[in-house]
């Protein structure tokens, strides 16, 4: 018994030591996306005033945008994973050449969505099919200004991938930090003093942006472990990168393609209902951040590890992750029932699109638990380099959210929020399908105990 419980405490305490560390990485991290997710909110705050109209039409043109963020992952997810490799095998000239090769990778993954954007703005907006000439032309105005600024954005994303690999997360948060008060200022001006609407909210994002990138750029030439190795791009690493990055970015992809479609079937119930959803998917990623930051600091320690040979810390790198991520999840599934109402009435005014908000948020808590373990389980597989197995139980299950959203949408008494419980089902099944499919890994590879 006396071995048994030393054994115990022995363990405990070297989960405490990984706890510790990844949470050193993490705390970055997860400013970083909550500092993103300000971004949005101050966005949805200010144009909330103008009402439920711009709401939806920066919302139903931020479903495009999204689009191009998911497919610059073919680049940042591939560079932040071969980059950590590099990192723990002490090869610093090969995490060089992978930076260089996301450099090129990125710049013409912008420069296509940059032109296919302003080349058809009014035909991606008007996919939708909304009712309200008014939204539409908001909508296509913000998407043509934001289209300006997706160079930056992707340059921004990758810069955070390489100094995350490194472990160099205070100054991705950093950077955040600069680009967030910028825009937090910059946004009630445009929007309000100069009167340009919408447009001011898209003017702010890009110079709120421009702004980290500026910032990453002074430091990066203070360290010198971090570096663009040569100018020409390395094929070869950037065939790697893709290799890596692309499940990822097919998962990401697929996930802003079915939102599209699914945004479609919502707005059958009108622009307050497309409002409730553009508002609900930023009070839930309080949840998804949060977790995201733990999930990418899981990422590294175990890239790390992949890239020094020490397998054996990934078990235990998991379970402090899960340890941390489920607590946070409990947190948010407690105020997701208790206080609905009163999130979505600080977005919005309507009383109609206020008990919208509090259904939505009142069925996605079901699932907050489930994403933790479905996103922790996919930071393992994503460090490993197994980013297909992941990417395929999201794509998979995320798809079943269309037919889902439209049998229990239109055909069953559940109306509107039989969408949301599409949504709600599909994230559980993730999680549980993921979590097993990990211990399966773990099993029947060298691990360690589990």
């Amino acid at each position: 018994m006396l071995k048994f419980i030393t054994g115990l405490l022995r363990r405990e305490r070297k989960y405490s030591e990984v706890g510790k560390k990844l949470l050193k990485l993490a705390f970055p991290i997860i400013g970083s996306f909550l500092l993103h997710m300000t971004y949005n909110l101050t966005d949805m705050i200010w144009v909330g005033y103008l009402g439920s109209g711009a709401v939806a039409a920066v919302g139903s043109a931020g479903f495009f945008l999204h689009l191009g963020w998911a497919m610059a992952s073919i680049v940042t997810v591939g560079a932040n994973i071969k980059v950590a490799h590099s990192v723990g095998a002490e090869d610093l000239n090969a995490a060089g050449r992978y930076s260089t090769a996301g450099l090129w990778g990125i710049g013409g993954i912008a420069i296509l969505f940059t032109s296919v954007f302003l080349a058809i703005p009014e035909q991606f907006i008007g996919f939708f099919q909304m009712k309200d000439v008014q939204v539409n032309e908001m909508a296509v105005s913000y998407l043509i200004i934001s289209s300006f600024g997706i160079i930056i954005s992707f340059v921004n994303l990758l810069f955070i991938s390489i100094f995350n690999a490194h472990g160099k997360t205070k100054i991705s948060f950093k950077a955040s930090v600069i680009g967030t008060l910028v825009n937090i200022v910059l946004d009630p001006l445009l929007i309000f003093t100069f009167k340009l609407g919408v447009e001011g909210a898209a003017i702010a994002t890009i110079l709120g942006r421009a702004c980290s990138l500026g910032y990453f750029y002074f430091v990066y030439h203070k360290f010198d472990e971090i570096y663009f190795k040569g100018f020409l791009p390395y094929v070869a690493k950037l065939k790697s990168l893709f290799e890596v990055g692309m499940p990822a970015a097919v998962q990401r992809i697929s996930f802003s393609v079915i939102y599209i479609f699914l945004a479609r079937i919502i707005a059958d119930w009108g622009p307050n209902a497309i409002a409730v959803q553009k508002i609900g998917v930023q009070i839930e990623s309080i949840t998804f951040m949060i977790v995201g930051g733990i999930m990418q600091a899981v990422t590294i320690m175990v890239g790390h590890s992949y890239g020094a040979k020490n397998l054996t810390e990934v078990p235990d790198i998991y379970k402090a992750g899960l340890r941390l991520s489920l607590a946070v999840g409990s947190v948010t599934t407690l105020i997701f029932l208790i206080l609905p109402k009163t999130l979505f009435s600080i977005f919005v005014p309507e009383a109609e699109s206020i008990l919208m908000g509090k259904d939505y948020l009142m069925i996605l808590a079901a699932s907050q638990l489930f994403m933790c373990l479905e996103m922790i389980s996919a930071g393992v597989f994503n460090g490993l380099g197994k980013t297909k197995i992941s990417a395929t139980v999201s794509v998979i299950f995320t798809s079943l959210r269309l037919p889902g959203a439209y049998f229990l949408g239109f055909y069953t008494v559940l109306s509107l929020n039989g969408v949301w419980w599409s949504i709600t089902g599909s994230s559980i099944l993730k999680g549980i399908v993921l979590y097993f499919l990990l211990r399966t890994y773990f099993k029947n590879n060298t691990f360690g105990k589990f």
